[in-house]
């Protein structure tokens, strides 16, 4: 929600955005062989993308939460496709794209070795694979955090 907030998302995105940071990975209920801990930025890109597709379509059998599958079924797309394309991929699959990654690489902790390497991992994909602007706000809060400004905790959304 933090990164939301910082990026400038409004009242309705934040709420979908949390719903879908939520829900990101029900996809993988779907798999014969579960992933290792959850860590799906492990998984072959074909299977990430599955996974976010089951997990939309899941979702969008409640019939209420359109916007929230089609965050979880953005949230594979890389950033590239943004930014060469055109592609409309929204704001919170990006944001959900990048910290997915962060929160699959630390394994949920805010130990600053494993949160440096997060990082340095993410910003080899910067602009590729994650939206700079994004990469930038999860920095942000990170620093936050660091600092004292917020309470520690994870970082999703």
């Amino acid at each position: 929600m933090r990164i939301g907030r910082v990026m400038g998302l409004g009242e309705r995105q934040l709420r979908d955005l949390e719903y879908a940071a939520l829900l990101h990975d029900l996809g993988q209920i779907s798999l014969l062989d579960p992933i290792p801990d959850g860590a799906t930025v492990l998984a072959a890109p074909a299977d990430q993308r599955d996974i976010a597709a089951e997990g939309g379509r899941i979702i969008r059998r409640a019939e209420i939460l359109d916007d929230v599958a089609r965050y979880v079924e953005g949230q594979t797309t890389p950033y590239r496709m943004v930014r060469e394309l055109g592609e409309d991929v929204p704001m919170a699959s990006r944001i959900i794209k990048c910290t997915n990654a962060f929160d699959d690489i630390t394994g949920g902790s805010m130990d600053p070795v494993r949160v440096e390497a997060a990082m340095e991992r993410i910003h080899l994909g910067l602009g590729y694979e994650y939206d700079p602007e994004v990469v930038d706000a999860l920095a942000k809060v990170l620093e936050d955090v660091r600092v004292g400004r917020v309470e520690e905790q994870p970082v999703p959304g």
